[in-house]
């Protein structure tokens, strides 16, 4: 393993902390300029505390990936117009942060008695042990490198789909793939390597108020499924669970979405399937009920309108 996968493999926040260590190197290398000391003594200060900067800066671009990086750099940007700012080049109000909010279009749910939430990317912030997941496996299988933003591309499929929709493989390759990364996540999936969205609980809590029913359909298994909503403490408002092996067709077939209302007793008319990927909205489709996308999970907006998402929000 090169050292460069040796540091994908550290959290998140690891990466954070390594970024944020080049920022004192850069101010003391510069700094250091106005002291009384002799010219090769500030060269000779200049070059080994530059040195330590870029090392840093670029090692914790390496832990973080092209996403993790992007996803920084939006936090400052937030930080410098929130709460409450303005963008001063679109002349809009800026958010704080993305949140899922359903009640910032009170018409979107008129009739509703029934909401299913997908999980990845909508109710709990898995992306980065996801690909991280899926570029070991990747990895320890010798197979063509793809990027984290292609990893992430495919969440929302089928497990073995993920590998065989970015990687030409058969059949076997594919249950080898989904075999691997089931080994590899239950050794990465510690306590609080997923987190629940800002503004989920409370979001679930409205709903719950107002007596809307709510379940998951997720493209992982029941078991993690489970285990997941039980971590994040939202078991009290989901009441249904659909996982990959539950069904025989998976995202974007409308099998998990009828399951559900057959178990609800609930017209597709009366139901709202929320998602951040096409393969959400496909499936809320193909089962006739009305789609919502999010923008703050895996997908973008151009997909989910692409797919055909009556709604799309923050």
């Amino acid at each position: 393993m090169s050292i460069r996968q040796r540091l994908q493999t550290l959290s998140f926040r690891t990466g954070v902390i390594i970024l944020l260590m080049c920022v004192p190197f850069y101010v003391l290398s510069f700094s250091q300029m106005l002291l009384p000391l002799p010219v090769a003594t500030k060269g000779i200060l200049w070059a080994v505390l530059f040195g330590l900067a870029k090392t840093f800066q670029y090692s914790g671009i390496a832990i973080l990936g092209v996403e993790g990086y992007k996803r920084v750099k939006g936090w400052f940007r937030r930080r410098e117009s929130a709460p409450g700012g303005t963008d001063a080049a679109a002349g809009r109000q800026t958010p704080a942060r993305c949140r899922p909010d359903l009640f910032s279009d009170p018409s979107l749910l008129e009739g509703i008695r029934l909401v299913i939430f997908d999980f990845d990317g909508t109710l709990g912030d898995s992306r980065r042990l996801i690909t991280d997941t899926m570029l070991a496996t990747i990895g320890r299988l010798g197979l063509p490198r793809r990027s984290r933003e292609e990893c992430a591309r495919t969440i929302g499929l089928p497990l073995k789909e993920c590998f065989s929709s970015m990687i030409p493989m058969d059949e076997a390759q594919a249950e080898q793939c989904a075999a691997t990364y089931t080994e590899i996540f239950n050794v990465k999936n510690v306590p609080g390597a997923v987190t629940a969205f800002p503004g989920v609980e409370e979001t679930l809590g409205r709903l719950s108020e107002r007596g809307i029913a709510m379940s998951i359909a997720s493209s992982r298994s029941h078991r993690s499924l489970a285990g997941l909503v039980h971590d994040l403490h939202l078991s009290d408002y989901i009441s249904y669970l659909i996982g990959a092996d539950d069904t025989a067709h998976q995202k974007p077939a409308a099998d998990p979405v009828v399951l559900t209302l057959h178990h609800f007793g609930v017209r597709a008319d009366e139901a709202l399937v929320v998602g951040d990927t096409e393969f959400d909205i496909l499936m809320g489709r193909n089962a006739g009920t009305h789609t919502c996308g999010v923008t703050y999970g895996n997908g973008s907006r151009e997909s989910l309108e692409a797919a055909g998402a009556e709604r799309i929000i923050c």
